[in-house]
């Protein structure tokens, strides 16, 4: 794959505004009347008709988050980001109506890539029209348990707002906004206060930094974030998507007084007290808006919202403990190549005494082609196969396959009509990196999701106890779904449709054979009412880059877990070592061993290959890495007890095992911004090396009293100290009086 230093630039137009109280059909003003309220008993919504405006409250009456009072313009385009090297939506310069409700009437386009490793990424934007807003509420109704309003709006067409409140249980309140008549409204948003102390966490996989204030963010999947500057660690640049590019946004954030959820799937772009301290701004690529509030700290926050969009589940116990992927190297590499490394990696585990419970084998193919249409890389039933399946399992070792939603063209499924389509009702044909044609699954067939878990189940059938759920970020915006969607709306909660099939398979397959304990890990994925995380075990986070910076290498894997972590996708299974190394150079010894040291108090534990260099095993560099290696395998399996016991905790109160700082003490404000250590519950701190070269690292430690490695020095919190961190020595703190890692 080439890479260039040209970005292909985003058109900007600056959007007209027709100023609120004008000559445009705005009414005037009116007597202010009573306060219309819609109580959820943890959380309330009060809205005030004449002019209108809206505000969340909490169960004591405490406002929370309140929409903004005057609309204001921002007059000065804001650059989305000052990277130069960045692309995309996000660089877009634009403006924003800060209103209450506000909403354009004109186009947008929207331009993802044709082709190439980034295949459907958001390229580029355009968008021009006139923006206006909500005025008065016009009609009150009750329909059901909620309130439907009709507000007027500074629209000289005499367009209205119509909103529908309601609870969302007794914790959360639910905002539904469309626009009567929609048709030329291309995006609708809303505008809210915000406080000097307000942080803004989450957002899912972001890489670039953990509280986002100061940012404007796109919830759209992306694949792949390269280092414009590989060798910068510090500030590397993000090459093609941007600073905040994700695989696994999330349309989802905390600060310490609420939360809030954007549940649809249209690109969603969050304006972060960017051009106005006082205030952020959310939109949405549609002629409607759909949001959901928890108020409370953020224990009580996370606990609500992820209760509703899904968290991830309890892994078998073999899945915490220590893994190897054997890949297929995409270079030269042959069936008879790959047997002989799959043998080798055993004998090699046995003579090092290696822990493993789980080995991934990528797939030898299929004979005389990939025509089944499953996979270009799988398993067929046959002897070798068998044999190998035979052998992993009689050493406690549980075998992992490999899947991806991708139909060989011309293939059975396809000519079944399992694919989605283009508009002229053939199949979808996409070129990927390296010139691969394929076409997507549609699981909006119910035909498509039959045939997809007859596969699921043929894999278990074969002795796997589980697989890699790869890809499906290709959704393409003129792709046509059986079901009569596009993929504009697709494109994002593809990933739910595609968890969902593989999940309900492999509940099915435990209940008919329940000795067996199926489990399975994804990419990419997005949050919705449910999201793909209801469907999930874990998620690795991308193909992140052989390198030590923070745009995808070994510096971006803490941010990464931590923000999606807050949203319920708390599975996370870092590639030990890094996989991308087409434009970085191989994983070093160093780098290597400083991947395993960040993996073993991280929920999985999993060494993964690079796609030129094939899979780096710990036999590859010398007898200290490999007797580093088993020496934090070990410390996984120590950690395993508390990682069950904490994952137990997440699945009834959302709380993650891996904690941000700010999570467990929202007041501390230094804490905030540690974006490269995190806390395994509450009382163990990990503070890993991600600098090459390093032989100590800073770590900031929270308040209270803390102990080096559960039993070392004891060390004072509510400040930083320097500890030494030499290769193989990985910094981690347990709380005086505490179990460490028991």
């Amino acid at each position: 794959m080439s890479r260039t230093s040209s970005a292909v630039a985003v058109t900007a137009v600056v959007l007209a505004l027709i100023p609120l109280g004008s000559a445009t059909g705005a009414p005037p003003p009116r007597a202010v009347d009573e306060p219309i309220v819609v109580d959820a008993g943890g959380a309330r919504v009060v809205v005030e008709q004449h002019p209108f405006r809206l505000s969340v409250t909490d169960g004591t009456g405490q406002t929370v988050l309140r929409e903004v009072t005057h609309p204001v313009q921002d007059t000065i385009p804001e650059p989305l980001t000052t990277d130069p090297a960045a692309t995309g939506i996000d660089k877009q310069d634009t403006t924003t109506l800060y209103a209450p409700l506000s909403f354009m009437v004109g186009t947008e386009t929207l331009i993802q890539r044709p082709s190439d490793e980034w295949v459907s990424n958001l390229l580029s934007g355009r968008r021009e029209g006139t923006w206006y807003a909500a005025q008065d509420v016009e009609r009150v109704e009750q329909v059901g348990d909620d309130v439907r309003l009709t507000l007027s709006t500074n629209d000289p067409s005499g367009r209205e707002l119509v909103v529908v409140v309601g609870a969302l249980g007794d914790g959360a309140v639910r905002v539904r906004v469309h626009a009567e008549p929609d048709d030329g409204v291309a995006m609708l948003g809303d505008s809210f206060e915000a406080t000097a102390d307000d942080g803004f966490f989450g957002f899912g996989g972001r890489h670039d930094r953990i509280d986002q204030r100061g940012r404007v963010l796109s919830s759209f999947v992306n694949q792949e974030n390269l280092a414009a500057t590989p060798s910068a660690t510090e500030n590397p640049g993000m090459y093609p998507n941007g600073p905040s590019a994700a695989y696994y946004p999330q349309a989802m954030f905390w600060t310490t007084r609420y939360g809030f959820l954007l549940p649809q799937p249209e690109l969603a772009r969050f304006k972060l007290a960017v051009d106005r301290e006082d205030a952020w701004n959310v939109t949405a690529s549609a002629p409607h808006l759909d949001y959901v509030v928890a108020p409370g700290a953020p224990r009580e926050a996370v606990d609500t919202l992820t209760a509703l969009t899904g968290r991830h589940h309890l892994p078998p116990p073999w899945a915490l403990g220590t893994m190897l992927d054997r890949l297929v190297k995409n270079q030269g590499e042959t069936y008879t190549d790959y047997e002989a490394r799959l043998r080798d990696d055993i004998v090699q585990i046995d003579r090092h005494h290696l822990p493993l419970s789980a080995y991934r084998i990528e797939g030898w193919g299929f004979p005389g082609g990939s025509n089944h249409g499953l996979a270009l890389h799988t398993w067929v039933h046959g002897a070798p196969q068998a044999a190998m399946i035979r052998k992993l399992r009689a050493r406690g070792i549980h075998p992992l396959a490999y899947i991806r939603p991708w139909l060989e063209p011309g293939s059975a499924p396809v000519e079944a009509g399992y694919a989605v389509r283009d508009a002229s009702g053939e199949p979808y044909d996409i070129l990927g990196s390296g010139g691969r044609h394929f076409a997507l699954v549609d699981f909006t067939n119910p035909a498509a999701v039959a045939w997809w878990q007859q596969q699921v189940r043929g894999i278990l059938d074969l002795g796997f106890d589980g697989f890699m759920q790869d890809y499906g970020e290709q959704v393409m915006f003129d792709m046509q779904f059986a079901d009569g969607t596009t993929g504009y709306t697709r494109h994002n909660d593809y990933f739910t449709l595609y968890a969902k099939a593989t999940k309900r398979e492999l509940g099915r397959y435990h209940r008919d054979h329940p000795d067996r304990r199926p489990w399975f890990f994804t990419r990419a994925g997005y949050t919705d009412l449910p999201g793909s995380a209801r469907y999930e075990y874990a998620n690795f986070p991308g193909d992140e880059t052989t390198g030590w910076d923070r745009a995808s290498g070994i510096a971006s894997l803490t941010t990464d877990m931590l923000s999606r972590a807050v949203g319920g996708a708390y599975g996370f299974a870092t590639d030990i070592g890094g996989y991308f190394d087409y434009t970085t150079p191989p994983t070093t010894k160093e780098l290597f061993i400083r991947w395993a040291e960040w993996a073993a108090l991280s929920p999985i534990f999993r060494l993964h290959g690079s796609g030129l260099s094939g899979t780096h095993t710990p036999w590859s560099y010398d007898p200290e890495t490999v007797r580093i290696y088993r020496q934090m395998s070990n410390l996984h399996l120590q950690a395993r007890p508390l990682l069950t016991r904490l994952w137990k905790e997440a699945d009834r109160t959302g709380a993650p095992p891996t904690r941000p700082l700010w999570f467990s003490d929202p007041d501390d404000r230094e804490g905030w911004h540690q974006d490269q250590e995190w806390l395994l519950g509450d009382d163990v701190l990990v503070a890993p090396v991600v600098v090459e070269g390093a032989t100590s690292r800073s770590v900031y430690l929270p308040q209270g009293c803390w102990l080096l490695h559960g039993r070392g020095d004891r060390r004072t919190g509510g400040q930083s100290v320097t500890v030494r961190a030499g290769l193989g020595a990985l910094p981690w703190f347990s709380r005086c009086g505490t179990d460490a890692l028991g």
